[in-house]
């Protein structure tokens, strides 16, 4: 067996299709399927049923997916320790990302003051979705992400550590009959046409949320992919939107939008909250993770005063 193997059989195990997985790991589908069908006979067990549509595990491939994971986890903190023996600090860093992070994170300050701080560090960014992160953390393909928590979510060998939480606010065209006020009712938003995000979007299952717990029907008349596209769409007065303070006070001047404080009775608005997700921290390491410096350059960017417009 070799760690290819079980690389590959992380993969295919949290994408669900050869073709996914094959790409998350840059190599073609057939040398995949080659690489799973040599484990399988390894382990004298069928670790996945495929059908033409998805690739899912079986029992003996759920038994066999948390010793993976913990092995690549080891094997991942071993290098990283042994490469930093000399006091310089190696190993690698890959963040997963929010495509609605900047308003909480100068995230290009950020990166760039940790790849100058520690140049030999590999360094890697993606953009993940709220379903997929938790499993790529755990497994040790992705070191850190940001991850937008709806609920209570919890999951096992994660560590969840709170960032930042903000407010919901309406956001209207500044020309939009809204925007002679600084505040409006749930109730009466209900009557306008939504510039929604898609559903699989965690902000659009709060929005759904406030809703759903209100009692309240809304018209979800546009449904885009990214919050760029709908500010574009509620600023040319296609409908409102629900948002993050944060992001709404971001974008507020320049796509000419105005914002509203949302009025509603109980039950008080849920928080838009942000957290960031990595592996339970280990004790025998002698010397500071990549993540804990991370950490550390996250919190010194934090505690630093914002430019003012005179500087």
């Amino acid at each position: 067996m070799e760690i290819r193997h079980l690389r590959h059989f992380i993969a295919l195990a949290e994408e669900g299709k050869f073709t996914s997985a094959a790409q998350r790991m840059n190599i073609v589908q057939s040398g995949l399927s080659v690489s799973i069908k040599e484990l399988e006979q390894e382990l004298g067990s069928q670790l996945f049923t495929r059908t033409t549509r998805k690739v899912s595990l079986t029992a003996a491939g759920e038994l066999f997916l948390e010793h993976a994971r913990g092995c690549l986890a080891l094997l991942n903190d071993g290098v990283q320790a042994v490469r930093s023996q000399d006091g310089v600090v190696r190993g690698r860093l890959h963040l997963g990302i929010l495509q609605s992070l900047t308003p909480y994170v100068p995230l290009a300050t950020l990166l760039q003051r940790f790849h100058s701080s520690f140049p030999q560090v590999e360094f890697g960014v993606r953009a993940l979705s709220t379903e997929t992160a938790p499993a790529l953390v755990r497994s040790a393909y992705v070191d850190l992400s940001f991850q937008a928590i709806i609920g209570k979510e919890r999951w096992p060998g994660v560590q969840v550590i709170p960032y930042a939480q903000d407010s919901l606010v309406a956001i209207c065209s500044s020309k939009h009959v809204l925007a002679k006020s600084s505040s409006v009712r749930l109730e009466m938003l209900r009557h306008e046409s939504f510039v929604d995000l898609t559903p699989e979007r965690a902000l659009r299952k709060l929005v759904d949320q406030v809703f759903t717990q209100h009692h309240l029907m809304r018209s979800s008349v546009y449904q885009v992919s990214d919050i760029e596209t709908q500010l574009h769409f509620v600023a040319h007065g296609l409908g409102v939107a629900i948002v993050p303070s944060a992001l709404a006070r971001s974008a507020t001047a320049s796509h000419h939008l105005h914002t509203l404080r949302i009025l509603s009775p109980t039950p008080k608005l849920p928080k838009w909250r942000i957290a960031i997700l990595t592996r339970p921290k280990r004790n025998d390491f002698p010397r500071k993770t990549t993540v804990e410096l991370f950490l550390d350059t996250l919190a010194e960017l934090s505690r630093m005063p914002k430019p003012t417009d005179d500087t």
